[in-house]
C-alpha cells in the first residue's frame, strides 16, 4: 500500500472526528443537555478504549482560551470600576500579553484542581461525576469565551486601543460607546459560560438543578482559590513592577 493510500483512511478519520467535535460543541451551545450527554458518551468510549485524556484535548484548549478571555474581561472591568491602577506606557502591550498568558495558565491549573476535587464535591451533593466528565464540563463551558478572545479583543484594540485596558478616560464618544458595549457583551459571555457549567454539571453528575448550581459554585471556587493564591504572593512580593496592577 502506498503512503497516499495509507494516509487516506487516517485523513478521513481525522475529518470525521473534527466534524463530530464541531457538531458536539455546537450542540452544547444550542442544546446543552443533549450536547453534554453526547460529549460524555464520547468521553466514556475513549476511556474504555484506553485513550488519555478521556475527555480529549478540546477541553484543555478551550480552558486555555477561556482563561485568557476572562483575564481580558478582568482588565476591562477592573479599570472601569477603579479596582486597578494601570500605568499607560510603552510596556502596556507586553503587560496585556503577559496577563492573557497568565490567565490561561491559571485556568489550566484550576482545571486540574477541579478534576481532582470535583468528584468529592459532587458526592457531597449526592452526585456521581467522574474526573474526566467534570473536566469536560469545565472546558466546554468556556466555549463562549472563544468569541471573547478572537472577536471582541481584536475589535477592542482596533476601535479603542490599549486605553480600554487602562484607567485612562476615553474622550472619543465612539470609543466610549464601544467600550461599554464590549464590557456588557463580555459579561454576558461570562454568564453564558456559567450557565453552561451548571447545565453540564447537572448532566454529568446527575444532579437536580439546585444542587448543580451549588456544585458549579465549587468549580468557580477552584478558580478563585488559584487566583487568590497568586494574588497573595503578588501582594507579598516587594516592589510591584514598572507597570503595577494594585488593589486600592
Amino acid at each position: 500500500m502506498s503512503r497516499t493510500e495509507a494516509g487516506r483512511p487516517m485523513a478521513r478519520g481525522d475529518a470525521r472526528r473534527s466534524a463530530r467535535l464541531g457538531l458536539t460543541l455546537r450542540s452544547i451551545l444550542l442544546s446543552p443537555a443533549a450536547g453534554f450527554s453526547s460529549a460524555l458518551r464520547n468521553s466514556e468510549r475513549r476511556s474504555r478504549a484506553g485513550r488519555r485524556p478521556a475527555e480529549g484535548w478540546a477541553p484543555v484548549v478551550l480552558t486555555a482560551i477561556g482563561g485568557a478571555s476572562l483575564a481580558s474581561l478582568w482588565l476591562k472591568v477592573g479599570a472601569l470600576v477603579g479596582l486597578r491602577e494601570v500605568c499607560a506606557d510603552a510596556r502596556l502591550l507586553s503587560y496585556l500579553v503577559a496577563t492573557l498568558v497568565l490567565g490561561s495558565l491559571l485556568a489550566l491549573i484550576a482545571y486540574a484542581v477541579w478534576g481532582a476535587a470535583g468528584p468529592s464535591v459532587t458526592r457531597m451533593f449526592h452526585g456521581s461525576g467522574s474526573s474526566s466528565g467534570l473536566r469536560l464540563v469545565w472546558g466546554a463551558a468556556l466555549l463562549p469565551q472563544v468569541f471573547g478572545l478572537f472577536v471582541l479583543l481584536p475589535l477592542d484594540l482596533a476601535i479603542v486601543g490599549m486605553d480600554t485596558f487602562t484607567t485612562s478616560s476615553l474622550a472619543d464618544p465612539l470609543s466610549t460607546a464601544w467600550a461599554a458595549f464590549s464590557i456588557a457583551l463580555s459579561v454576558s459571555l461570562a454568564v453564558w459560560s456559567l450557565f453552561l457549567l451548571v447545565r453540564g454539571v447537572e448532566v454529568v453528575a446527575e444532579l437536580p438543578a439546585a444542587r448543580a448550581v451549588a456544585c458549579a459554585a465549587g468549580a468557580a471556587l477552584c478558580l478563585l482559590l488559584v487566583v487568590g493564591v497568586l494574588a497573595a504572593f503578588t501582594l507579598l512580593a516587594p516592589g510591584g513592577g514598572a507597570c503595577p496592577t494594585q488593589l486600592r
